[in-house]
């Protein structure tokens, strides 16, 4: 039958239950079904997920620290005359100054104050207690003067003034070798009077070190303590056995008599 020749019921009925549909937008479950990359939750999941890390940067030493913002140096010094020690530490009283500069070479070394002189209540120097003045080399002053700047840059981070602490890592099922030359370097670190922090744990991947294994590793790492001579155990070990086990010792540094009397024997 043509289309013109429905019944009109038949039309009443399309305009009741179908026209209307013609002119909504289909329910969001049609819809996620159909265009599942129109859908708004499936578009929201789909969006790569971003970290933001941030950078920290460690300040830097900027300040200026020319020798001459930390001692009196060459023509610094006030005086007509002055004490002198020279390069051989040969003392020498009361030396006109302009004696002095001429007695040292000025390109390899300085004229250094060690002491101001005493003045008069006019401001006149006193011939009898004059400036006390050294001849110093220009390397040695520098290396002494970057030495004090790194003890007062670990003392404001509250590190102390001693050498720097060690840490090293030591697994339970380490092999004697390696052991061995691991011990060498923590005795190093123990003689020349640095703290160690020695870190043992299990292998992260590989065999898993028995208990007599466990117990011989820590054996030979108090045996290598023992051998350093006033070095001690700073705390009480953190841990357990052939789990994570933190251990920290204190060393001493190893005094020039001694270490003659050790490569003697």
């Amino acid at each position: 039958m043509p289309p013109f020749h429905i019944s009109s019921t038949s039309r009443a009925l399309y305009r009741v239950f179908i026209a209307p549909t013609l002119h909504q937008s289909p329910p969001s479950c049609i819809l996620s079904i159909i265009r599942p990359h129109l859908h708004p939750r499936t578009a929201t999941l789909s969006q790569p997920l971003t970290v933001t890390r941030s950078k920290h940067y460690k300040k830097k030493d900027t300040e200026r620290h020319a020798l001459t913002d930390h001692y009196v140096l060459d023509n610094a010094i006030q005086a007509s005359h002055i004490n002198l020690v020279d390069a051989n530490g040969v003392f020498h009283a009361y030396m006109p100054f302009d004696e002095a500069r001429r007695s040292y070479n000025r390109t390899t070394h300085y004229l250094m104050q060690v002491s101001p002189g005493e003045v008069d209540i006019f401001g006149r120097s006193d011939p009898e207690n004059p400036p006390v003045c050294k001849v110093v080399s220009k390397i040695d002053l520098r290396l002494q003067h970057e030495k004090k700047l790194e003890i007062e840059r670990r003392e404001a981070r509250g590190v102390g003034k001693g050498p720097a602490p060690k840490s090293l890592e030591l697994n339970w099922a380490i092999a004697p070798g390696d052991l061995g030359h691991r011990l060498e370097k923590m005795k190093q670190f123990l003689r020349e009077g640095r703290k160690v922090e020695v870190l043992l744990g299990p292998k992260r991947r590989g065999r898993v070190a028995s208990e007599k294994e466990c117990s011989d590793v820590l054996k030979r790492v108090r045996e290598a303590l023992a051998e350093c001579k006033g070095s001690t155990e700073a705390k009480e070990p953190q841990g357990v056995v052939g789990g994570v086990m933190t251990l920290v010792f204190e060393g001493k540094k190893l005094e020039k008599a001694e270490k003659t009397e050790k490569n003697a024997g």
